[in-house]
């Protein structure tokens, strides 16, 4: 019988998009935080990981 569980894997997330993603994150977090809605909190998050993917593409 074949192994195929190396076939069917996703592939891992590089580190640069974890490194975009953790800082969205906090920068969410850290809106929220300051007292704003969580629509705000939300768009800075967006901003950051946008911008982050331009800056290291």
């Amino acid at each position: 019988m074949e192994n195929t569980t190396n076939q069917n894997r996703p592939e891992p997330l590089s580190q640069r998009w974890v490194i975009i993603l953790i800082a969205g994150g906090l920068a969410g977090v850290a809106v929220a935080l300051l007292g704003a809605p969580v629509l705000a909190a939300a768009g800075a998050a967006g901003a950051v990981i946008l911008g982050l993917n331009q800056v290291m593409a």
